[in-house]
C-alpha cells in the first residue's frame, strides 16, 4: 500500500525559481503493516533528475514504452524475494530545471534540510518507524544516488546506510563534457538560460543552480563554469562543482563514513555517462582509507536495470539496518 500526503517546507520556500514549497510525499507500507503493531526500518528513495516523486510512483507512458508502478517493484521484494518488511518513503525533489540534486541552494531550495527536517520527522510521526539512524537508510538512482551519497555521508547521525546506484561522480570525466554539448547545441548564440527541450541546456543550468548558485546574478542566478565564446573552463566555478563530487569530498567525510553500517555502490558497467568510472574511483578511495563498503557492477547501461537495482539495494539494506 502507498499513502500519499503533502509536506509544506519552510526550507524550500522563497527559492529563486519560484517552485512550490509544498511537496508530494509517498510512503510505501509493506505487506502486513496494517495488521501488526511492530515498528519497521525505513528506506528513503530519492528520485533522479527529470523525475518527480509522483512519476516514480506512477510512471507516465508515451504509448510505446511502459514502466511499472513502484508498488509493482517493491511488492516482490517483500514477497517472493523474502526480504524482511521495511517502510519506503519517496519524497519529491524536482525543480523547474530538473532536480534540486538533494543539496542546499538559494536558487532551487534547501533540499538537504527539507529531507532532514521536514520529510523524516513527518514520516516518523505518522508511521511506525524505528526512529534512529541505525534503522534508517537512503538510496537512489543517478541524481538520487548522488543525493544518497550526499545525505548519508554528511549525516551518519540520521542515516545508518547509503546505497548509491549509478550516482553522479567523477565530474571531471562524467559532467565536464556536458558543458560543451550545451555550447554546441546553441552555437553561435550566447548562453541565455535553459532552453525547453534542450537536455544539455537544462542539465547545465540545473547543475549550476545547485552547485554554483549566485543569487546576485540575475536573471538566472547562476555562475556557469564555462566561458563564452572562448569555451575556456572557469576553474573557480568548476571547483565549486567539484566540492559536491563524491570522489573529491570523500576525503573530508571519512570519519562520517566509518560510522555507517553499510555503503553500497552499484552501477552498470556500460553506463552511458561513464559513471562506472566514477564508482570505480570512489571505491578505490574508500579502500585506500580502509572504509568497508560493497561495490558491484551489473551488465547494464545508465537506466535500463534501474528497478532491478532498487530491489537489489533494498535486499542489501535489509541486512545492514537494525530492526529494533
Amino acid at each position: 500500500m502507498i499513502v500519499h500526503t503533502r509536506v509544506e517546507s519552510a526550507h524550500l520556500a522563497g527559492n529563486l525559481l519560484g517552485d512550490p514549497s509544498e511537496r508530494d510525499l509517498f510512503v510505501y507500507l509493506p505487506p502486513g503493516y496494517e495488521a501488526s503493531k511492530r515498528r519497521y526500518p525505513t528506506a528513503y528513495l530519492l528520485h533522479a533528475n527529470g523525475e518527480t516523486a509522483a512519476q516514480v510512483v506512477s510512471p507516465p507512458s508515451d504509448g510505446v514504452r511502459w514502466k511499472p508502478p513502484i508498488q509493482d517493484v517493491l511488492d516482490p521484494v517483500f514477497g517472493r524475494m523474502g526480504v524482511p518488511p521495511m517502510i519506503v518513503a519517496i519524497p519529491d525533489g524536482a525543480s523547474r530545471w530538473g532536480c534540486g540534486q538533494w543539496v542546499d541552494s538559494p536558487v532551487t531550495g534547501d533540499f538537504e534540510q527539507y529531507v532532514l527536517h521536514d520529510v523524516i520527522p513527518t514520516v516518523d510521526a505518522a508511521y511506525r518507524t524505528i526512529p534512529h539512524a541505525g534503522s534508517r537508510g537512503v538510496f537512489g538512482f543517478s541524481s538520487g544516488g548522488f543525493g544518497a551519497w550526499n545525505l548519508g555521508s554528511r549525516h551518519p547521525d540520521v542515516f545508518g546506510a547509503l546505497a548509491m546506484l549509478s550516482g553522479d561522480s567523477f565530474l571531471d570525466l562524467t559532467h565536464k563534457f556536458i558543458l560543451y554539448k550545451y555550447l554546441d547545441s546553441i552555437w553561435p548564440k550566447a548562453p541565455n538560460g535553459p532552453v525547453k527541450g534542450n537536455v544539455w541546456s537544462e542539465l547545465v543550468y540545473d547543475y549550476s543552480a545547485t552547485y554554483s548558485p549566485n543569487p546576485d546574478n540575475p536573471p538566472f542566478h547562476v555562475d556557469l563554469p564555462v566561458a563564452w565564446p572562448s569555451g575556456e573552463l572557469r576553474q573557480e566555478v568548476w571547483d565549486r562543482w567539484l566540492r559536491f563530487d563524491p570522489v573529491v569530498n570523500v576525503h573530508d567525510r571519512l570519519d562520517n563514513l566509518r560510522q555507517l553500517a553499510g555503503i553500497l555502490l552499484d552501477v552498470g558497467d556500460q553506463d552511458d555517462y561513464s559513471l562506472h568510472w566514477g564508482h570505480r574511483v570512489l571505491s578505490h578511495r574508500l579502500r585506500e582509507a580502509g572504509i568497508a563498503h560493497r561495490a558491484t557492477e551489473n551488465p547494464g547501461n545508465h537506466g535500463g536495470r534501474r528497478n532491478e537495482r532498487f530491489q537489489v539495494a533494498l535486499k542489501w539494506m535489509s541486512r545492514v539496518l537494525r530492526r529494533r
